[in-house]
């Protein structure tokens, strides 16, 4: 079986979920990363979307159009083709309002799925255009040198990862200021590039005028880097407005640190996968009272319960994959027998 993935070769900045993906399906498919020659030139059983705003997507508002043309024109050649699509979820919503013409290629997009994959459970999968498979993001411990795994020193409460508008991480500058978190030994780091230069300026005008001890590491980091900024800390915040699906999570419990996060559904579930010890949960909003709380309920490391992420081992989520490839192709042959 043929599965051209919609991302790019990785970098050592970006986003390893799909890497990882693609190394474990290797074994079990023909799979590739994304490029316009192999989508237009050669034949593919399945067409694995991942993100793809970015497809129709510009700044330049004739850019976009070109590009929705050219998204167009292929959606036109896997249906003459027979190709089928896999849509994975990777959010309940864009987290940045796409314009109207993008809304509507993701609607047309929506239209032609054979197949969707969430990500957890938390998902109206009724309200969707084709069924779902659920299969849960895998772990990053395979990717993460020994030498990295190791325990924390001190009290440091990090947030790491891209900065957007939603994340919001000025607010949680601010509930730790207003805290006694720093009186208690603990500081405050933020490892990440932020979207905007308005986002930048936010965070940094907040972590100067927090009255505890912030610091901040405002770009992109390599992976090794991050790593070690993990294993320094001894608890990662994720202060997100909302929250359905998270790497930023579970590259923190690869790395056996502890995680406080909003309460959604998504989180609550979880919670229930790998315990109260390693995700500790707030009421939103979030502020001083609710980050005391949290932070107070985090054990120590001998305290806590070993975590177990066998059953997210990505050779064992490839064969769930490979079964809703199979699936969809089989789906596709019968729409267009009908």
């Amino acid at each position: 079986m043929r599965v051209l993935h919609t991302v790019y070769p990785p970098s050592d900045q970006g986003n390893p979920f799909a890497s990882l993906l693609i190394d474990a399906l290797s074994e079990k498919t023909d799979s590739s990363y994304f490029s316009w020659r192999a989508a237009f030139l050669e034949r593919w059983d399945v067409v694995h979307f991942q993100w793809p705003e970015k497809y129709f997507v510009a700044g330049n508002p004739l850019v976009s159009l070109a590009k929705r043309l050219r998204f167009r024109v292929w959606m036109r050649l896997l249906k003459w083709r027979r190709t089928a699509i896999v849509l994975t979820i990777h959010n309940l919503a864009t987290h940045e309002d796409p314009g109207k013409a993008a809304a509507a290629e993701l609607a047309r997009l929506d239209r032609r799925v054979d197949r969707y994959v969430a990500l957890n459970p938390a998902v109206d999968m009724v309200g969707l255009a084709a069924p779902v498979d659920v299969i849960p993001h895998g772990h990053y411990r395979s990717i993460i040198p020994n030498i990295e795994r190791a325990p924390s020193s001190g009290r440091r409460i990090l947030y790491f990862g891209f900065i957007r508008a939603y994340k919001n991480v000025p607010g949680l500058i601010r509930a730790f200021g207003a805290s006694n978190l720093s009186g208690r030994g603990y500081d405050l780091r933020i490892v990440g590039k932020p979207h905007t230069p308005e986002i930048a300026a936010d965070v940094q005008s907040s972590a100067e005028d927090a009255t505890g001890q912030v610091t901040t590491l405002l770009k992109a980091v390599n992976d090794n880097d991050l790593y070690r900024e993990i294993t320094r800390s001894s608890v990662v915040v994720l202060p997100y407005a909302d929250l359905y699906n998270s790497g930023a999570l579970l590259m923190a419990l690869s790395l056996d640190r502890p995680v406080i996060a909003p309460r959604t559904p998504a989180t609550e579930y979880y919670q229930s996968q790998f315990g109260v010890d390693w995700v500790l949960l707030y009421d939103s909003p979030l502020d001083e009272g609710s980050l005391e709380s949290a932070v107070a309920n985090v054990k120590d490391a001998g305290e806590r319960a070993a975590l177990e992420l066998g059953s997210l081992d990505w050779p064992v989520l490839a064969i769930d994959y490979l079964r809703t490839y199979q699936v969809a192709t089989t789906h596709v042959g019968r729409r267009h027998r009908r």
